[in-house]
C-alpha cells in the first residue's frame, strides 16, 4: 500500500521548507565569493612575504660576507703571521701593534663584539687590551676552535651561544672562526675568532616582517636556533615551533608554505652559511581590513536571512515550538530533575520521540535510585571496615604493659588492664551492630581511658559527666574513643603539667551534644580553622595524619547516618587546650 503524506507529519513540513531552500543558494554564492577573495589576498600577501624573505637572506649573507672579509684580512696579516711564527711575548711592540689593529676593526664596526687570536704557541691577542681569558676555560675544547681546525682555513660560522671565554663578559654572539697558517701555508699557527653581536642579526630579522604578529627566526643545518624573538621560551621548551613540518618545505616537490593553526611558515636557505631562515605570517595580518570585509558579507547575509525568515517563520514555528519544549525538558537531565514530557501538541514523530524519552527517563530514575542505594550501602560498609580497625601500636603497647606488670608481680594491675582491654574489644565488636547505647559507648571509652591511665601513670586524669537520662539513647559505636585518643596523643602528651580530660553530655534543642575537653597543648587559630575545614573535605584530599583520619571517619559516619546538620566541631577550650563537640540527634535509630 502506497504511503501517503499527512500534513501533520514532520516529513510533509520538511518538503515545504525545502521549497524555500533556493534562497540559501545566494548565501552559498556569497560564501564562495568571500573564500575566493580571501584566498587571493592571502596568496598575494604570501608572495610578497616570500620576496621579503629572500631579501632578508641576501642581507644576512651580505653581513656575513663583510665579516668574512675582515677575518680574511686578519688571517693574511703578514705581521701577525710572523709574530705567531717567532713566538714573541705579549710585551713586544709587535703584540701592541697587532692588538691596536684588531681594536681598529672593532671600532670601525659596532656589530663586532671581539676579535681574538689564539696561537698554538699559547699566545692570545685580543682587540680589547683589557680582555682576560677565564682561567677555567679551555679554548681548545670549544666547538668554534675545533671546527676551525677541521675546515682547512675556511670560515666556520657557529650557531648563537653565550661566549664565556672572556672573564666578566657573557654575551650572546655568533662566531666566525678560521685557521691561521704560516706564509708557506704548511704550518698551522693558531685560530682567529670574530664574535659578532647577536643584536645585529636580531635587527636584521625584525626589520623585514609582515604585520604586527609576524616574525622571522633562523636555525642552522643541525636544527639549532640561531635567532628567535622568543629565544628564552624556546630554550626552556615553553614554546615550540613545528620544525619537522617546516623542513618538509625544503624538498623539490614541496609546498611553498606550511599552514599551522593561524600561522603560515616559509623557509629559505642561505647558500653561504647553510642557515635556514623561516618567515612566519599570522592570519590576522594577511587582511588588514578583515573586519570591514566581515561586516560587508554579514550585512548581505542578514538581508538574505530577513527575506527568507519572513517566508519560513510561519511554517517553522509549528515545528520548532514543540521541539524547543522537548529540548527544555531534556535539559532537566543535566540538573538531575529528569522531568517527564507527558502530553505534547506536536507532529507524530515528535510525540513518539517524547514518549520514548519518558520511557527512558523512567528507566534512568530506577537505575539511579538503585545505584544510590548500592553506593550508600558500599560507603557504609567501607566506613564500618575502617572504623573496626584497631590501632596496632595501641594494642602492642597495651600487651607489652600487661607482660611488664606480670613480670613485676603486679597481678592486680594485670587483671584490671586485661579486663579493660576485653571490654574494649567486646563493645567494639557489638555483635556487628552499628548503633549502641550511650551507656555502652561510655563503658567503651572508660575501658580505653583505664588502659591509657595505667600506661601513663600520673600523666593525666579523666572525668565523665554525662546526663544519666541520655544513657538509653543510641549513638554510633566508637564515636568518643578516637576523639579521646587525639586529646591524649596530640594534646596532653605534648605538655609538662598533669592533663585533665573531661567528657560531658546533655540534650540541647532536641539533639545530644557530647564534648571532650582537655587542657593539653591546644591549637592556633589557623590550625583550628584548617582542621574544621578538613572535616568536610574528601579524606584523600584532606592531608590528615592517621589520627586525623580517625576523627574524619567519625565525622563522616555521623553525617552519613544522620545528615549534614550533625558531626564534629573543634573549639578552643577555656584556659587552654581543645574542646571537641559531637552533635547527634536524640532519637538516633539504626536504619
Amino acid at each position: 500500500m502506497k504511503k501517503t503524506l499527512r500534513f501533520g507529519t514532520l516529513e510533509s513540513r520538511i518538503y515545504m521548507i525545502f521549497t524555500l531552500m533556493i534562497f540559501a543558494t545566494v548565501f552559498v554564492m556569497q560564501l564562495v565569493s568571500f573564500r575566493f577573495t580571501m584566498n587571493t589576498v592571502r596568496n598575494s600577501t604570501l608572495d610578497n612575504n616570500r620576496i621579503l624573505l629572500e631579501q632578508l637572506v641576501k642581507q644576512i649573507d651580505s653581513y656575513i660576507e663583510g665579516m668574512e672579509q675582515i677575518s680574511f684580512a686578519v688571517q693574511n696579516d703578514i705581521q701577525l703571521i710572523e709574530y705567531l711564527q717567532e713566538g714573541k711575548n705579549s710585551l713586544s711592540n709587535e703584540h701592541s701593534l697587532i692588538q691596536q689593529r684588531l681594536g681598529n676593526y672593532i671600532q670601525a664596526r659596532n656589530d663586532i663584539s671581539d676579535i681574538i687570536i689564539v696561537g698554538h704557541n699559547g699566545a692570545v691577542i685580543s682587540g680589547d687590551p683589557e680582555t682576560a681569558l677565564n682561567p677555567w676555560t679551555t679554548v681548545s675544547e670549544k666547538e668554534w676552535y675545533k671546527n676551525a681546525l677541521n675546515a682547512g682555513g675556511q670560515t666556520v660560522v657557529s650557531s648563537s651561544y653565550v661566549q664565556n671565554i672572556v672573564a666578566g663578559r657573557y654575551s650572546w654572539v655568533v662566531s666566525l672562526s678560521r685557521e691561521i697558517f704560516s706564509t708557506d701555508k704548511y704550518e698551522s699557527l693558531g685560530v682567529l675568532l670574530v664574535d659578532l653581536k647577536y643584536n645585529q642579526i636580531k635587527d636584521l630579522c625584525q626589520s623585514l616582517v609582515v604585520g604586527r604578529k609576524g616574525y622571522n627566526f633562523i636555525i642552522d643545518s643541525e636544527r639549532n636556533y640561531i635567532f628567535h624573538p622568543s629565544q628564552q621560551l624556546i630554550y626552556s621548551e615553553l614554546r615550540m615551533e613545528p620544525i619537522d613540518s617546516i623542513y618538509a618545505l625544503l624538498g623539490d616537490d614541496a609546498e611553498t608554505f606550511y599552514h599551522n593553526e593561524d600561522r603560515y611558515f616559509m623557509i629559505e636557505t642561505s647558500s653561504l652559511t647553510g642557515w635556514h631562515i623561516i618567515s612566519v605570517t599570522n592570519d590576522s595580518d594577511i587582511v588588514t581590513d578583515w573586519q570591514n570585509v566581515q561586516v560587508s558579507y554579514a550585512f548581505l547575509g542578514l538581508v538574505l536571512f530577513l527575506v527568507v525568515g519572513l517566508a519560513t517563520n510561519r511554517i517553522s514555528t509549528g515545528i520548532t515550538k514543540p521541539v524547543r519544549k522537548l529540548q527544555e525538558i531534556m535539559k532537566s537531565v543535566d540538573t538531575g530533575e529528569f522531568r517527564l514530557v507527558g502530553s505534547i501538541k506536536a507532529t507524530d514523530e515528535i510525540r513518539e520521540l517524547a514518549r520514548e524519552y519518558d520511557i527512558m527517563v523512567g528507566h534512568i530514575r530506577n537505575l539511579m535510585e538503585a545505584n544510590v542505594n548500592e553506593q550508600e550501602l558500599k560507603r557504609k560498609s567501607d566506613l564500618k571496615a575502617l572504623q573496626a580497625q584497631i590501632n596496632p601500636h595501641f594494642l602492642y603497647n597495651t600487651l607489652d604493659s600487661i607482660i611488664w606488670m606480670g613480670e613485676m608481680g603486679q597481678n592486680k594491675e594485670v587483671v584490671l588492664m586485661t579486663s579493660a582491654l576485653s571490654k574494649l574489644f567486646r563493645i567494639s565488636i557489638s555483635k556487628g551492630r552499628e548503633f549502641i547505647s550511650i551507656s555502652d559507648e561510655i563503658a567503651h571509652v572508660k575501658s580505653y581511658l583505664t588502659i591509657q591511665e595505667m600506661r601513663y601513670k600520673d600523666k593525666f586524669e579523666y572525668s565523665i559527666k554525662i546526663d544519666p537520662d541520655l544513657y538509653n539513647c543510641t549513638t554510633l559505636k566508637i564515636t568518643l574513643q578516637p576523639l579521646v585518643e587525639n586529646a591524649i596523643y596530640h594534646g596532653i602528651k605534648e605538655v609538662d603539667h598533669k592533663g585533665v580530660i573531661l567528657i560531658t553530655g546533655e540534650e540541647q534543642d532536641g539533639n545530644i551534644k557530647l564534648e571532650i575537653i582537655d587542657n593539653g597543648k591546644g591549637m592556633t587559630d589557623d590550625e583550628m580553622d584548617n582542621l574544621n575545614r578538613s572535616l568536610n573535605t574528601a579524606v584523600e584530599d584532606s592531608g590528615l595524619s592517621r589520627y586525623g583520619m580517625g576523627v574524619h571517619n567519625v565525622h563522616e559516619r555521623i553525617q552519613l547516618y544522620f545528615g549534614k546538620d550533625y558531626g564534629l566541631s573543634y573549639f578552643h577550650a577555656d584556659g587552654g587546650g581543645t574542646r571537641i563537640t559531637v552533635l547527634i540527634p536524640s532519637k538516633a535509630m539504626e536504619v
